[in-house]
């Protein structure tokens, strides 16, 4: 497969500058970009129809106009194209908001204070099938997880959405749970970890 990427960001002088710096320093080749997240999949849609390959590797951010819908950006290209290889490039760098990304589907994640680089190892290692974290996150990743390892399977999936800072009624939509039974598991968190609020878990971790 060819080496090329398409960028999904909301900023347009960040997007075209990225492609062109990988492009002039390595031997990927830009196939597009856009600037949220509805236009790209109408593209890769397109793609499909015509019977042409998508772009190997997307990297995507996370924050589109001030919403963190790149996480649901990231589920619904996984879904649609299950091989689809993701580069998560975003300004947030909190261990709980990469936990998120990776349990979505990215194959990498890099921050955008990190070196140009780091991103270019990040879309090799992706495309050659494995898996990249920027190096400065991988340690406090591991932190974040050995802090996860008392909570059941639920209440992670509750810590996740918390660091996110989704409030209880939607976390209660999105788990398909009662909103009494959202309050239970987080008070069963903060018991188990000896975090003492909302705001010190998003501190720490989001």
């Amino acid at each position: 497969m060819e080496k090329t990427f398409y960028i999904i960001d909301d900023h347009e002088m960040l997007r075209t500058g990225t492609a062109s710096y990988i492009e002039s320093h390595s031997g990927w080749k830009c196939r597009g970009n856009s600037g949220e997240g509805d236009a790209a999949l109408a593209e890769f849609a397109q793609l499909a129809a015509a019977g042409t390959e998508l772009p190997a590797v997307i990297i995507c951010d996370l924050n589109f106009y001030g919403e963190d819908s790149g996480f649901d950006l990231i589920r619904r290209i996984r879904r649609l194209y299950p091989q689809q290889k993701i580069v998560v490039y975003s300004m947030f760098f909190a261990p709980g908001i990469v936990q998120n990304a990776m349990h979505e589907g990215a194959g990498g994640y890099v921050s955008k204070i990190a070196s140009c680089d780091e991103l270019l190892q990040c879309m090799e290692a992706v495309f050659a099938g494995g898996t990249f974290i920027q190096s400065g996150l991988q340690e406090r990743l591991e932190q974040f997880n050995s802090f996860a390892d008392a909570l059941t399977r639920r209440e992670k999936e509750v810590m996740e959405l918390l660091v996110r800072r989704i409030g209880n009624e939607q976390i209660a939509q999105l788990l398909g749970l009662k909103r009494r039974a959202v309050e239970n598991y987080i008070s069963s968190i903060y018991d188990k970890t000896g975090i003492k609020d909302r705001a010190e878990l998003v501190h720490r971790f989001g």
